[in-house]
């Protein structure tokens, strides 16, 4: 009976220990094979794609406006019109403008005149006049002082009163000024006129003419000229409009090509020469483009630098205020660069790819550096030769083993 127990006992546990080893058995699966895509790890250049955007401008433009005030009388200009520099563009009412110039015109000729007789002198007939009006004074002189003597006798023989002296003392001085006053009056037309009269003269007469060129120079300024040659961009003002000076009348501006000014990073600033081509797109439509002008300083409010570039637009079919791109590639320093779906990162200091290591994927700590285009710097971690999976990282774990996608092992 013991014997029998025994035995069962025995079978009982070989069959326990069996059935423990299948199920430990089913609890451990072999891991899966997982396929994935890995490439070669080589160092390289990067290329960078620098995309900017601008907002295209005339190339020249100009927002015009009359020197004088006045009422608007001609307008007849409209937007989209092509002008050449100097084409009357509109006009004010002249008239008092008009007037202003004849009245100088008026005041040169009374000052010409004027310094034409202080220049030329008396004429023959007035110095003539002069001569006699001396001769006659000079007698007359004569005739006084003779009889003064004579009652000067009587006087000092008191055959006189003093009254009758004193008459004929105060006419000898009567007859002495008479006198001088000819004599000047001779010199006067015989001499000319002082130098400080003919600078007078002179003065008046260059003052009214540069009185008459002013009133010119502003009637000129009653019609408005185009300064640039281009296209009307905005009619500003309309006929009958009482207009001040400074207000605007139009705008012009030269649209046979345009002109943006791209926010350039400064750290990409010495990829970009003056002269080279770069590609500007508008909805779809692409032109090259000319570097002109780099700016010379930094915009300190965004960090960037402008460059100007200039885009032809001989059928006026881009237009002043749309957005344009501009790409351009730019060559990096020589370096690691991978894919960026190749590298699984929680930040920059938890950042790791996977490589295959004899059919294992194993895991591998990596720093990051920048962004080229869609591929990431591997500043450390990485060695040229190494297989890098570039697709199927994400489904990975350290260790799993894999096989190239399709079914081909390494």
């Amino acid at each position: 009976m013991n014997k029998k127990w025994l035995v069962s006992a025995v079978m009982i546990s070989l069959l326990a220990t069996s059935a423990c080893s299948e199920k430990e058995q089913a609890q451990a699966p072999v891991k899966e094979v997982k396929q994935v895509v890995w490439e070669k790890v080589v160092q390289e250049r990067a290329a960078f794609v620098s995309e900017l955007s601008g907002t295209l401008q005339p190339l020249e433009e100009a927002v015009v406006s009359f020197e004088v005030g006045g009422r608007l009388v001609e307008l007849n200009r409209k937007e989209g019109d092509s002008v050449k520099a100097g084409d009357v563009l509109a006009r004010v009412n002249a008239q008092d403008y008009s007037l202003q110039v004849a009245s100088s015109n008026a005041a040169v000729q009374q000052t010409a005149a004027a310094l034409s007789k202080v220049n030329n002198g008396a004429r023959e007939q007035e110095v003539t006049q002069a001569r006699l009006a001396v001769e006659k004074a000079t007698a007359a002189y004569q005739k006084v002082l003779d009889d003064f003597k004579r009652i000067e006798k009587l006087y000092q023989e008191k055959a006189i009163s003093k009254s009758e002296y004193e008459s004929a003392k105060n006419g000898l001085t009567i007859a002495e000024k008479d006198l001088q006053n000819a004599q000047q009056a001779f010199s006067l037309v015989t001499q000319g006129a002082r130098p400080e009269d003919k600078d007078l003269s002179r003065a008046s007469y260059n003052q009214a003419v540069v009185a008459q060129e002013m009133a010119a120079t502003t009637l000129a300024k009653t019609q408005l000229r185009a300064p640039i040659s281009g296209t009307i961009l905005a009619k500003l003002s309309s006929t009958g409009t009482l207009v001040s000076p400074g207000t605007p009348v139009y705008q012009v501006g030269n649209i046979d090509t345009l002109k943006v000014v791209l926010p350039v990073p400064d750290r990409e600033i010495s990829a970009w020469k003056t002269g080279e081509t770069v590609s500007l797109e508008l909805y779809g439509q692409k032109r090259d483009a000319k570097v002109v002008k780099i700016f010379p300083a930094t915009n300190e409010n965004t960090g960037t630098i402008g460059v100007e570039v200039q885009v032809p637009n001989p059928k006026h079919d881009w237009f002043a205020g749309q957005v344009v791109k501009a790409t351009k590639t730019l060559k990096g320093q020589e370096g690691i660069f991978v894919p960026v779906e190749a590298v699984l990162s929680r930040g920059e200091s938890d950042a790791h790819v996977f490589v295959n290591a004899g059919g294992k994927a194993v895991k591998t700590a990596v720093t990051i550096g920048q962004l080229a285009g869609d591929k990431l710097e591997i500043k450390s971690g990485l060695k040229p030769g190494e297989e890098l999976i570039v697709k199927g990282a994400d489904r990975l774990f350290d260790g799993d083993p894999i096989e190239a996608a399709g079914g081909t092992q390494p």
